[in-house]
């Protein structure tokens, strides 16, 4: 036999159950269905066969039926009613007793007979059909997925990835409303912003507060993330804290980046480009089917082309490009619940690092001639002084991941477990000068492990759960040399960064969604963080200039941090119809503490800077109108923060200055958020357009960090890092037949962002206003088998300052935004 016992609660404190058998013939052959459900469940365990008796609290009705939309042999819609009922029920036990008797069961009647698909899996001897109709239609695109999430998710297609010539992630900004990035040094060190939380740490071993995740699996660093994007499905950000039904716990939210997944069709494309500056790219994506229940995906990129920067006194070329990406993605159909997903990857990056520009170091710190050491202030947007420094790049890496996935009747079990590798040694021009005044080279080596294991499950439509570990441990063995010759004025005047840093993660997480009523949700999340940081290193002076003893420690620390945290998010999700829906959360992420890795001379510079902590607040409301083609999305949020981790300038000994990290004690981002996409308005135009209004200030002021004063004190109110208070975007594409076999098409678009700050405590850290104007023209047959295209990216030729800071003699420095670059490419599918 099989019980079903539910407790039936009815407010404020009434609690009553009942059992009884099922009688009644409309009643009957409505629960024999579930009966059925159940016996296939069971007979996973078990031979013998199992008497489908129910013990039910639900209250139903005599004329109850089942829909006609969902079963078309029955009539009616009693079954919204039976949902209703059950909404307030709540299962606490499920106990299955075998029958002794092996006596078949007998055969549903045609009045009561059961829908096709578990018909099937009773012909089959309780094994359920490879072919899964049941799983046709629940399939949904990725905006239909992300429309039913009680947040804020904007997503990039396939398609939109390619038109807006997204080919790394830090491009993704452009067009995702409240989000910014930029490269903290010469390209390797990309950061992200979302809604003004992310990462602000130049050196390449912190972790941003955002969450980058590859197929599944967590780029804990900025150098596992600073290279190509290929053959990618779509891409999802998701905002407000995060870390209660997957991954990492995190405080701003997660960028998912999806590859195209293999398949059993036979199929791919070859595209080749050229653009500006001899830039020659070619890309190729490859789908065999090698088996039945094997199929395989390999997809290559590759780019190379001359520097878009030139020196003004050795014509030297800067910001090559030389970059090489590999994936190979292997699906095995184990059995037909069982899939295993194996992800090889590899990427390189051999090319020129672009250096910053000084326009004012002449004047201002030599009194030499404008363009002696830097570059004159009316100088071309591409000119730069590098001297005899030699910028380079060697950057490779790679990795393997095995995703794991494990269907039951009603649930799913998935596993995501990864391991990769990155070495990369860097000469950077950091200072834009051609003296040695903050030239760095970074030379290290990663090593990032991560498994994470959910199990997702409903009772029927009442209530649905996700329930997971996850776990990560992290390595990196670094040196940073810090040039500083010509500011000290002495060949000994050399520091470097010498240390190896540990992470171990760990987090249990749970995400319920109960069904109060058909339209109205609950949702109750929680997680336990616990984290490990070990740090055992700090700053040499490797001449001997500060101290007079080479290779003594001007900062040193031998320590280990342990941290834990209880994180959570309650929220109402209500469905005014099946098209427009309203939410509203209440959540708090956490983010571990960290070191800072950068050579500094002071040991208070590389103090453990404590765990971050933030309260999110959102509600926001989303609508799918004429047929889906009109799909709008707002929010409104205000988040308080807590130790906020921030980047700040400090006075160091030697009358010098540095980078370093700081706790900010409290701040505050609240703003909203708009995106709309329409799909032809009119016959073959689709529109889209984001915009985001964001505040986001300190409400505690800093002057000093460990008694080191700070070059510019912090009020309050002060703007944060990398929150523009206005940002928008658009894109507009037409597409018109040209004659019955070809068409065209037009798309035209723009990105904007207000300015803003890239460091507190730093008078040189105010970038620009960012924007950026591009178009594309497509011409192809009617069935897209090739495509020819024409674009123009910052058609404008703006040259905005996308990142400045002080560099160590106090002098401005900053990196100018990418000029206009024009390109066509070829595509060939097959």
């Amino acid at each position: 036999m099989i019980a079903f016992v539910f407790i039936q609660v009815r407010l404020p404190t009434k609690i009553t159950y009942s059992v009884k058998y099922i009688w009644g013939v409309p009643v009957k052959k409505t629960f024999r269905i579930y009966n059925i459900m159940y016996q296939q469940r069971m007979r996973r365990f078990t031979d013998a066969p199992v008497l489908p008796i129910s013990i039910s609290a639900v209250h139903v009705v005599e004329d109850y039926m089942v829909p006609k939309k969902q079963y078309p042999h029955q009539q009616g819609q009693g079954l919204y009613l039976f949902r209703r009922f059950l909404a307030a029920s709540v299962p606490v036990a499920i106990v299955a007793i075998p029958v002794t008797s092996h006596a078949a069961t007998p055969a549903p009647s045609a009045r009561s007979a059961v829908p096709a698909h578990i018909a099937r899996h009773q012909a089959n001897g309780g094994q359920r059909s490879t072919s899964r109709p049941e799983e046709l239609r629940v399939t949904s695109t990725a905006r239909q997925r992300n429309f039913l999430q009680a947040m804020t998710v904007n997503t990039l297609s396939r398609d939109e990835i390619r038109n807006l010539n997204i080919n790394s992630p830090k491009d993704i900004a452009a067009f995702v409303p409240g989000v910014a990035s930029a490269n903290a040094t010469s390209g390797s060190t990309p950061t992200f912003s979302i809604r003004g939380i992310g990462l602000e740490d130049y050196s390449g071993a912190n972790m941003s507060g955002t969450g980058i995740y590859f197929d599944g699996h967590l780029a804990p660093f900025p150098v596992f993330y600073s290279g190509q994007l290929l053959d990618l499905q779509e891409v999802n950000v998701e905002k407000g804290p995060q870390g209660f039904d997957y991954g990492r716990s995190t405080t701003g939210g997660a960028i998912n980046m999806v590859s195209v997944q293999p398949s059993a069709k036979k199929e791919g494309y070859i595209d080749w480009g050229y653009s500006s500056y001899n830039t020659n790219t070619g890309k190729l994506a490859w789908n065999v089917p090698i088996s039945s229940k094997v199929y395989n995906r390999v997809a290559f990129s590759y780019t190379k082309g001359d520097g878009w920067q030139h020196d003004v006194h050795t014509n030297q070329r800067y910001g090559a490009q030389d970059t090489l990406a590999l994936r190979n993605l292997t699906k095995i159909l184990v059995s037909p619940d069982d899939t295993v997903t194996l992800n090889l990857h590899y990427s390189r990056d051999v090319g020129t690092p672009v250096s910053p520009q000084n326009t004012n170091a002449d004047a201002t710190v030599w009194g030499s001639k404008p363009g002696t050491y830097g570059i004159a202030p009316n100088s071309p947007a591409n000119a730069v002084n590098v001297g005899a420094f030699a910028p380079r790049r060697r950057e490779n890496g790679g990795g393997v991941s095995v995703n794991y996935s494990h269907k039951f009747d009603n649930a799913t079990f998935e596993s995501v477990t990864s391991i990769d590798f990155m070495r990369r040694n860097i000469n950077d021009n950091y200072d834009g000068e051609a003296k040695s005044v903050g030239d760095f080279v970074w030379d290290d080596t990663y090593i990032s492990e991560s498994h994470d294991m959910r199990f997702s499950s409903s009772v029927g439509n009442l209530y649905r759960y996700t329930v997971g570990l996850y776990q990560s441990y992290d390595k990196i063995s670094a040196n940073y040399v810090n040039d500083e010759q010509d500011l000290f004025d002495s060949p000994l005047g050399t520091i470097n960064s010498h240390f190896k840093q540990q992470n171990i993660s760990a987090g249990i997480y749970v995400n319920n969604i109960i069904n109060i009523t058909k339209s109205l949700e609950f949702i109750a999340s929680g997680r336990f963080s616990y984290d490990i940081r070990d740090f055992k290193g700090g700053t040499i002076d490797t001449g001997g200039f500060v101290t007079g003893t080479p290779g003594s420690y001007l900062s040193y620390l031998d320590e280990s941090q342990a941290y834990h945290r209880f994180t959570g998010k309650v929220g109402l999700r209500y469905r005014i119809t099946p098209n427009i829906l309203v939410y509203g959360t209440i959540s708090n992420g956490y983010k571990a503490g960290t070191y800072f890795s950068a050579p500094v001379t002071a040991s208070q510079g590389l103090d453990y800077i404590k765990p971050e902590g933030v309260l999110a607040y959102e509600v926001g409301a989303k609508a799918q109108l004429f047929h889906h083609r009109l799909e709008l999305s707002g929010s409104l949020f205000d988040y308080e923060y807590r130790n906020r981790q921030t980047l700040v300038v400090a006075n160091m000994p030697g009358n010098t200055i540095s980078l370093t990290l700081a706790s900010l004690p409290r701040a505050r981002s609240r703003g909203g958020e708009l995106q709309a996409v329409w799909h032809s308005p009119i016959p073959h135009l689709d529109l889209q357009a984001g915009f985001a209004y964001l505040d986001a200030q300190t409400l505690s002021s800093m002057s000093n960090l460990n008694g080191l004063s700070l070059l510019s004190p912090v009020s309050s109110h002060t703007q944060l890092p990398y929150a523009p208070r206005f940002s928008w975007d658009g894109v507009a594409r037409y597409t018109v037949n040209v004659s019955p076999r070809y068409h065209v098409a037009l798309q035209v678009s723009y990105s904007w962002k207000a300015r803003f700050w890239s460091s507190l405590s730093d008078p040189n850290a105010r970038l620009g206003q960012m924007s950026s104007l591009g178009a594309r023209m497509t011409f192809a047959p009617r069935n897209d088998k090739w495509q020819a295209s024409v674009y123009v990216e910052n058609a404008a030729d703006k040259h905005t300052d996308v990142m400045s800071f002080t560099t160590n003699d106090n002098s401005r420095v900053q990196y100018i935004q990418t000029p206009r670059w024009v390109g066509c490419d070829l595509r060939y599918n097959f």
